[in-house]
C-alpha cells in the first residue's frame, strides 16, 4: 500500500511540473529546446484616455434583461482617435453582443485618447449588470477597477441583489 502511495505521489508531482510549463522539475530547458519568449506586456487601458465617454445601458437590453461584459481593443491613431475597434462579448444571453456592443462602440469613438498612445492597442472592459428592477434611464456608475467600468441598471443594494 505504501509503495502505491509513493508511486501515486511521484506521478502527481511529475504531472504538476508538466502543467507548470512542461519542463518538469527545476524548470530548466534541455539541450536543443528553444528559449521561452517573454510574456507579452499588458495592454494599456484607461491611462490612454484623455477624455473617456461612458456608454449607456441600452433600453432594449434593459427591457430584455440582458447583461454581460464587453471587452474592447482599440487601435489609437497618432491624432488621439480610435482607428479600429475589436470586441469580444461574454453574455449568457443570445442577444448580448447585438445589444451591448453598439453603445460601447459609440462611446469609444466619441472618447479622446492621449497622442502618446498613438499606434498602441488599448484594452478596456465594460461590465453591464442588472440589479433589482431595471429602470428607464440608469445612471452609469463611476466605479472602475483597473480597466473595468461598471454600468448598472440600479445601484447595487447594501443587502446584495
Amino acid at each position: 500500500m505504501r509503495t502505491l502511495l509513493v508511486i501515486f505521489a511521484a506521478v502527481l508531482v511529475s504531472q504538476l511540473g508538466l502543467a507548470q510549463g512542461g519542463r518538469g522539475r527545476g524548470g530548466g530547458r534541455g539541450p536543443g529546446e528553444a528559449p521561452v519568449p517573454p510574456a507579452e506586456p499588458l495592454k494599456p487601458g484607461f491611462e490612454c484616455f484623455a477624455q473617456a465617454v461612458t456608454p449607456e445601458f441600452p433600453m432594449a437590453a434593459l427591457q430584455a434583461k440582458v447583461d454581460g461584459t464587453v471587452y474592447a481593443f482599440i487601435q489609437v491613431t497618432p491624432q488621439g482617435t480610435a482607428d479600429k475597434i475589436d470586441f469580444q462579448v461574454a453574455s449568457s444571453w443570445q442577444d448580448g453582443q447585438k445589444l451591448l456592443t453598439p453603445p460601447v462602440e459609440k462611446a469609444l469613438k466619441a472618447s479622446k485618447y492621449k497622442p502618446d498612445c498613438g499606434g498602441k492597442t488599448v484594452a478596456v472592459v465594460y461590465r453591464y449588470s442588472l440589479y433589482g428592477e431595471p429602470v428607464a434611464a440608469p445612471k452609469a456608475t463611476t466605479r472602475t477597477e483597473g480597466n473595468i467600468v461598471f454600468i448598472e441598471s440600479q445601484p447595487e443594494s447594501k443587502t446584495g441583489r
